[in-house]
Order: structure tokens, then sequence, then C-alpha cells
């Protein structure tokens, strides 16, 4: 799918860190880099490997076409004369990066790293001895394009405990190993050589794990951005013994490769202008073959495929059964396995269930076979590189021939290539009239995105009226993941216009399908009083009942009331615990938010306790738990979520 609800729903929690999402250039041309790497630290532990790793890192850059800046073993002047050169070479630039190996941790939320020199005696020489993290990011922002960030700079640091042992007993001053995460800029990518607040291993040979596993990948060409720091992270995760888990985050949409870009394409027919040829009839299916395939049908027929028959009203993405609808489709391919329809079937099925190898094999047979809706889910694999390469010319082929065959799903990427950018010139008016032509026949996402052009004013007059037609249709479908993709962008969180009562309608029409995030957004706009007065009462009420449906990102939206015992709901840190801790292993953005990202500042001690309770029961916490939450406590969360 080409949107999740996820970030929407963190940007909306009461502690969580935002992202925005726009395009990054496919390739670059101007590449600059600043890489340095300190190890012999005169008033704390040397660490062996910094230097190598960013030598190494250096070298592979410079292979990949970047200038790199480079810095050895600096003092504080020394990085500061580092920062100012980069910045002056990072002007204009198409792709920026900036890579340290070293000594780094966290104080009052901001990261700091390490100069060889730096002599900390008390907090106060903090801001004058370390670098600030900030300022490099602050220098990224002079590049125009794609600025990657890679910290390698968790390693365990005996200085912040010191700091931490001098301090009053009476007063927080913020200091813990490791570093905090960083709030993300549009265009950017930050990676994490494990988990934010926890603590990183140096290596026993020439490289850290986390400098390893990139330079085992950096050269590799054809490897986009994403799928290389995935492959970074499941070898560092499987070089430490799963102790180390480095963590990545994006605001891109668009491709950038390290090392050359897509894959060469494969040879594809050419664009036809009617509907692909009709393979011959298959033969007839007995008894139990047509049982077989009719339960295929009921779970997982697109609504939108033109080879599903008559009667059989098809079932949206996002409502999909995943275990069910693989078992009865593979049942069905087993009794008819030239089926093309049941081919589509599967593969969407296993598509929802997160098997995307498989899902693009079984898509590239249906398609060669003549279905229509199976070209244009394979030609969203091949854009995107889901279950194997990326293939941009093949994929807009491939949209191209769906469209002309009269596939809705086709129509609409088509208008997202073109608003983005991808594959196709960026065109907002011809965006614009694809929405149109998919949002005419009945495509309620395509209605949706069309709404957004319309408030906006992006390729098409900016028409308030307009969108709200458009929404207006959109309420009587049953498509609860636009309609409360767009309720957000009324909320303004896109820079669109604001109108609150659409937004809430668009949420109370999601939540009436059964949708439990609808409930979940309405109990945010109660909560944060948008659109009216704060109301915690009525917070509690909307994300009561998407709890009861178990909707995760209701359970862990009532962890704060449960921890204060407002909003008339008795305080239970035991209950606050269990919702969080569900809520966290079933991917609920909220509740990383709060058990993970902002645990310092958003969990009272009990809940801190009670987290730990639950943890060390579940022997992932292997100590008295005393509500401490430190770096351990961290590491038994990500094996929690690990061991589901």
């Amino acid at each position: 799918m080409r949107f999740s609800l996820r970030p929407m729903l963190a940007g909306l929690a009461f502690v969580l860190v935002g992202c925005t999402a726009l395009s990054a250039p496919a390739w670059a041309d101007k590449r600059i880099a600043l890489v340095i790497g300190n190890s012999a630290y005169r008033n704390t532990v040397p660490l062996p490997n910094p230097r190598n790793d960013a030598t190494d890192v250096a070298k592979a850059l410079k292979a990949v076409g970047f200038t790199v800046v480079e810095g050895y073993d600096l003092d504080k002047r020394g990085m500061d004369d580092a920062f100012r050169r980069f910045a002056n070479e990072a002007d204009g630039a198409d792709a920026a990066l900036f890579y340290y190996g070293g000594h780094g941790f966290q104080f009052q939320g901001s990261n700091y790293l390490m100069p060889v020199d730096a002599k900390l005696t008390g907090v106060g020489d903090v801001n004058y001895e370390m670098a600030r993290v900030d300022d490099i990011l602050n220098d990224l922002q002079r590049a125009n394009g794609v600025r990657i960030v890679m910290l390698d700079a968790c390693r365990d640091n005996p200085l912040a405990q010191q700091l931490l042992s001098k301090a009053s007993p009476t007063r927080s001053i913020g200091i813990s190993r490791g570093l905090a995460r960083i709030q993300q800029t549009a265009g950017s990518v930050i990676a994490y050589s494990t988990q934010p607040g926890a603590v990183a291993a140096d290596g026993g040979g020439r490289n850290s794990p986390f400098a390893a596993a990139f330079l085992g990948e950096v050269g590799k060409p054809g490897v986009e951005i994403g799928a290389l720091f995935r492959r970074v992270a499941a070898n560092v995760y499987k070089a430490t013994n799963e102790r180390q888990l480095p963590e990545v985050t994006f605001s891109l949409l668009g491709d950038f490769y390290f090392a050359g870009g897509a894959a060469a394409p494969t040879p594809v027919p050419p664009v036809l202008p009617t509907p692909a040829p009709q393979t011959p009839a298959p033969a007839p299916l007995d008894a139990a073959a047509q049982a077989a395939v009719e339960g295929c049908d009921k779970m997982a027929a697109s609504p939108q495929d033109i080879d599903r028959p008559s009667g059989v009203p098809g079932v949206e993405f996002n409502r999909i059964q995943p275990r069910l609808a693989v078992e009865a489709c593979r049942a069905a391919l087993a009794a008819a396995p030239e089926d093309r329809r049941v081919q589509f079937q599967l593969a969407r099925a296993l598509d929802v269930a997160g098997s995307d190898a498989e899902a693009r094999d079984l898509l590239t047979k249906a398609a060669a076979a003549g279905s229509v809706s199976a070209m244009s889910d394979l030609a969203l694999m091949l854009e995107t590189g889901e279950g194997g390469p990326m293939d941009l010319p093949r994929a807009v082929a491939l949209f191209d021939q769906a469209a002309a065959a009269g596939n809705i799903s086709a129509m609409r990427n088509i208008a997202i290539e073109f608003e983005n950018g991808t594959g196709r010139p960026r065109d907002a008016v011809q965006a614009a009239q694809w929405y149109r032509k998919a949002a005419d026949t009945g495509d309620p996402q395509a209605m949706g995105f069309l709404a957004v052009l319309y408030l906006q004013g992006t390729g098409v007059p900016k028409n308030a009226g307009e969108a709200r037609q458009w929404i207006d249709k959109l309420v009587e479908t049953e498509h609860t993941q636009t309609m409360l993709r767009v309720g957000y962008v009324l909320l303004g969180q896109t820079g669109a216009v604001k109108d609150f009562a659409t937004a809430r309608k668009l949420f109370q029409r999601a939540a009436e399908l059964g949708d439990g995030d609808g409930n979940v957004m309405l109990g945010n706009m109660a909560a944060n009083g948008i659109g009216g007065p704060r109301d915690f009462g009525r917070a509690t009420d909307f994300f009561e009942r998407a709890a009861a449906i178990g909707n995760l990102n209701a359970k862990a939206s009532l962890i704060p009331f449960l921890m204060a015992g407002a909003g008339g709901i008795k305080r239970d840190p035991g209950k606050a615990a269990d919702y969080g801790l569900e809520a966290l292993r079933g991917g609920s953005p909220v509740a990383r938010g709060l058990l993970i990202d902002k645990a310092s500042t958003s969990l009272t001690p009990q809940l801190r306790k009670a987290v730990e309770q639950r943890l060390a029961k579940a022997g992932l916490l292997n100590r008295a738990p005393d509500g401490s939450y430190g770096a351990d406590t961290l590491a038994a969360l990500q094996a929690f979520v690990l061991a589901k």
C-alpha cells in the first residue's frame, strides 16, 4: 500500500517522535561526506576501532562517488574545523552524509560526540568540551538532496557514569549512555548503530559490527538505501548474537542508491491500448476443486479484479485475514494450479502476510497469463523493490498496460508516479488528471487523494467545495484507511486547509464501519483539544471502544489515563503495563513512543517498575525490577518484541 496509518497515529499521540516523508533524488551528482573516527582518547577509555572504521568508510564512500572530508582522532578545535569545512562543501549538494565513530552520550535529550581531548569535571563542561550533533544536523540542511547521518557513537563511555556520580542526588542532570533519538527532518536518513539509549559494541576485529556490516553492503550496485540499511541491521543483529540491533529512520519516498541505480530493466511487451489477450478457458473443475476456489474467492478476491466472478464481492486489501486467506488460496491453487485468478488472490494474501518474494513470483505468473490486476500489483512491487530487485521502466510499462485495460489501481498509481516524479517526470497536472480518472470510476483512494489536491491547490485550482464533494463520496464507501488519511490531512498536519468538523466526520464514519483507529483519532482530538475543548472523559470513552475490539493503538493510548487515574478510569499501573507490552509487541507506534522513545519522561516510576516486573517474569530482565528503566530494560523490551 502507498501509505500507512502509523505516522498519523504517532503524530497525535501524547509523547511521540514524528517524521515527515518527502521525495529524494534517485541519484546524486554532487555527493559530500564528513567522516570522523576518534580512537585515541586522552581522558577516558581509548577505542581501537573507530579510526579503522572511519578510514574504511571514507574509502568506500569515495569509491561510490563521494567527496570526503576526513578527520581522525580530532580534538575539539579539530572537530569544529571539520564541521566548518563540511558545511561549506555541503552547500547545494545532491547528497550529504555524516559518519561518526567514537564516544558519545546524551545530555538533557541532546546528543554529544566526544573529541579526543575532552575532559569533563562537571556537567557545566558538556557544552564546551563536547561536539553537538545538532550542529552537524544544521550543516546537513545546506544540502538540496538526501541527507544521511550514521552514528556509531554508542560505545560504553565511563565519563557519562562519572558525571552522574558527581551530580547532586536531588537533581536530575539528564545524562545517560547511548544516544537519544533525533528529531527527523524531511529528506533525511538517520542510522544508529544500536537502539537509541542502548550501548553498542566496539568489535573484536578491525571494525565495529555496524561499520563492518555497512562496508559489506555499500559497494553493491542496484541496492536502494532502505534495503541496504535493512541488510546492515540484520547482519549486525546476527553478528552480535542478537545483542545489538541498529535502528534506521527514513523520511524519503524517493529512491537513493550508493552504488548504481535500479537493476537493468527486464524487457516488457509493448503497451497495449486494449485488455491483454485472454488465455484459453481452463478445464471444468470438479466439485471439490470448485469449492476450494470459491473459498479463496471469499477470502482474497479483489473488488477491482475484472476476472472476479459476478456475485463475489471481493475483500479490500486492508481487510484480508492473512492466515485464513493464505490457507484457503493455497488449497485452491493445489486444485487449480493454472488458474490466474487463484494465483493473483494467493499473491494478495501472501502480500498481506509479509511473504513478498512468493507473492511476486505468483503475480509474475498471473500477469504472464493475462491477469490485468496481477500486472498492476506486480508493477507496484517492481517500483518499490518488494520481493525482489526494483525495475522502474518495467513497472511503468505494466501500469500503462493495466490502466489501458481499465485497471483502477493502475490509474491511481500512475497518478502517484506523476505526483512524486517516480519513473515519470514530476507533473502535478497529470497527477490530478489520473486521480480524476480513477475517482470517476469509484476508486475511494483516488477520491481521497483528489480531495487533498483540491484542498492544497496542487495540479488543480484550490477549491474547498470541490474537495468536500469528493469527501462526501468517500464516506459512502467502506474504505476506512483513506477516510483516516484524509481526516488526518484535515487536521492541518500536512499543510492543507484545516477542517476539524469534516475530519471528525471521516473518523466517525471509519469508526462506524468497525475500524478501531477511527475511535483512536477521535480520542486524540478530544485529548488534545483539537476542534474543541480538551475532554479526557470523551477521550477515554473513544479509546475504550476501540480497545474493546482489540485495537492496540487504543490500548497504548489508555496508558497515560491508567497511570494517572484520569478520564473517569481507575489508576492501574499493572493494566497499563499489560496494555503497553501487548501493543508494543503488536507494532503500535503509540506504545513504542511511550515505552521506549520517551520512557524517561512519559512513564511514572510505578509503571516503569510494573513493565520491568513483567519483563523479569518473562526471563528477559536479569535483575530485581526497581523501575530504573536502564539500557538493560530497553534491551529486554527489544527482545520482547522480537520474541513474538
